[in-house]
């Protein structure tokens, strides 16, 4: 009786439990059991897209316009001539703005905002909010830069989701 009763104590005081309550003073952002352990197996390394089209940031917008038609791609990786990430370029606003003799490497955005492969769910929705954008691309280290692949927002929210959706089914007893 008296742990049932110290148990309702501590909740009804804190709001949660006295375990969670040591999760937050080691700095995770939990607000049940439940939300713990499956999120640091979520990372961005099984979450990304391993095909992805790359340009040389050297290309000229023109011939960038011809060998990348408008459709096809929503963004492009330039690549500098070492063959490291060196930004991404967006196909829909190049063709809008039409063609140039600029280079590739005049209109590219997040040039140093990555992500690695190691990081979970929770970090690169972190990286996605402070970069406000819509997709980032993996390297394999931040040193060589060596992009081998790429997330969305999207992408990582939807699977994210059905994680969070698998993970209260068994809770429930449903699978």
């Amino acid at each position: 009786m008296a742990v049932i009763h110290s148990t309702l104590v501590v909740r009804r005081l804190f709001g949660y439990s006295f375990a969670t309550w040591r999760f937050h003073l080691r700095g995770e952002t939990i607000r049940s059991a439940h939300d713990i352990g499956w999120v640091r197996e979520l990372t961005v390394g099984r979450l990304m897209q391993r095909d992805v089209q790359t340009v040389r940031a050297e290309t000229r917008i023109t011939a960038f316009l011809r060998h990348v038609p408008l459709g096809s791609a929503e963004r492009v990786v330039a690549l500098d001539d070492a063959g490291r990430y060196a930004g991404m370029i967006n196909v829909a606003k190049t063709h809008a703005a039409g063609p140039s003799d600029e280079m590739v490497g005049t209109r590219l955005h997040h040039t140093n905002r990555m992500l690695l492969p190691r990081m979970n769910a929770k970090e690169a929705m972190t990286l996605f909010e402070q970069e406000e954008a819509d997709a980032l691309v993996v390297v394999a280290n931040t040193d060589t830069r060596q992009v081998i692949g790429i997330l969305t927002e999207a992408n990582l929210l939807r699977r994210y989701a059905e994680e969070l959706d698998k993970r209260r089914q068994e809770e429930a007893g449903l699978t």
